[in-house]
C-alpha cells in the first residue's frame, strides 16, 4: 500500500484575490481573501511538523487559485534566464480551470507582434490593454504557459495550477494599481507574439517534460514514483483517506484504490 502524506497548504491573500477558495473549499474567510493556496510546496508540513520536501520527491509547486480581479500582465523565465539571476529555475506553468463566472477570460500573448522598445512604451502609456489577447475561459479549459508568455488572469475565475517549483514572476504592467513592476526583466523575456488558445482535454489533460496531469478515474492505481491528488468538487477516498473539495495529499509510488463520485486531478512529475 502506498504512503499518504497530508500537509497543511501556504495560504496567501493578494490584492486580486476573490472568495471563492472560501466559499467553495473552505480556505479561511476574511478580508482581503485567499487568492492562492500552495497545496503542494515543499515547504508545506504535516501534523508531525515535518516538511513535504523532507518526505517526498516531488518537485512540483500546485496551487489553487481565486480571482475577483485581474492579475498583473506578467511574464515568467525560462531556465537559462533564471540560473543567471541565481534563481534554481524558470517557470512553465499550466492551468486548469475548475470554475468560472459568464465573462470569465484570460490574456495570453498579444493580438499582433510588437517590438521590444514599442512593447516598453506600451507597458508604460497603458497602451498594453489593448494589445492583449483575450480569450473567454470555462469549466475544464486547459491552459498552457510557457515560459515568456505574456499573461493576465481575469476576474471570476478558479483554477488548478501546476508550475516549476519557482515563484519567479515579472510584472509588465499593474493596471494601476502601483505595486513594483520588473520592466527590464519582462522585456527580456518576453514573447511578442500572439500565443496559443485554451484548449478542452479529458483524461490526461496536461502533458510537459516536468509534469503531467491526469483526470482521476475511481479504481485500483499503481505508480512507480509520488504523486499529488487534489480533490477540485465533491469527495474522494484514497485508501480510506478521506478528501473533500479542495484538499491534496500526496500518494507515494504503490498501489491504492481511488474511490467516491467526485472530481478529483493527479499530479505526476515527468512525461
Amino acid at each position: 500500500m502506498a504512503r499518504i502524506v497530508r500537509t497543511a497548504p501556504r495560504l496567501t491573500r493578494p490584492v486580486w484575490a476573490g472568495p471563492a477558495l472560501s466559499l467553495r473549499y473552505g480556505k479561511p474567510a476574511g478580508e482581503p481573501h485567499v487568492g492562492e493556496s500552495w497545496e503542494v510546496w515543499h515547504e508545506n508540513r504535516s501534523a508531525d511538523g515535518r516538511t513535504l520536501g523532507e518526505q517526498a520527491d516531488f518537485p512540483v509547486l500546485i496551487k489553487l487559485l481565486s480571482t475577483r480581479d485581474v492579475l498583473s500582465v506578467q511574464v515568467h523565465p525560462d531556465d537559462a534566464t533564471a540560473r543567471r539571476r541565481g534563481a534554481t529555475s524558470g517557470k512553465a506553468e499550466a492551468w486548469v480551470v475548475v470554475e468560472a463566472e459568464p465573462g470569465a477570460r484570460v490574456a495570453l500573448g498579444l493580438s499582433a507582434p510588437v517590438g521590444r522598445e514599442e512593447l516598453r512604451e506600451l507597458a508604460l502609456s497603458g497602451g498594453l490593454e489593448a494589445h492583449l489577447r483575450w480569450f473567454d475561459v470555462g469549466a475544464g479549459d486547459v491552459i498552457d504557459v510557457p515560459p515568456g508568455t505574456i499573461h493576465a488572469i481575469g476576474g471570476g475565475v478558479t483554477m488548478y495550477e501546476i508550475q516549476q517549483p519557482t515563484d519567479i514572476t515579472w510584472r509588465l504592467y499593474d493596471w494601476g494599481r502601483g505595486r513594483e513592476l520588473h520592466l527590464e526583466d519582462a522585456l527580456d523575456v518576453a514573447i511578442t507574439v500572439p500565443a496559443s488558445a485554451p484548449r478542452r482535454a479529458s483524461g490526461r489533460l496536461i502533458s510537459h517534460p516536468l509534469f503531467v496531469v491526469d483526470e482521476l478515474v475511481p479504481g485500483p492505481s499503481t505508480a512507480a514514483g509520488w504523486r499529488a491528488v487534489t480533490c477540485v468538487a465533491g469527495e474522494l477516498l484514497v485508501d480510506g483517506e478521506r478528501l473533500s473539495a479542495g484538499d491534496t495529499v500526496m500518494v507515494g509510488p504503490g498501489a491504492v484504490v481511488f474511490r467516491g463520485d467526485g472530481r478529483g486531478l493527479v499530479a505526476g512529475v515527468g512525461p
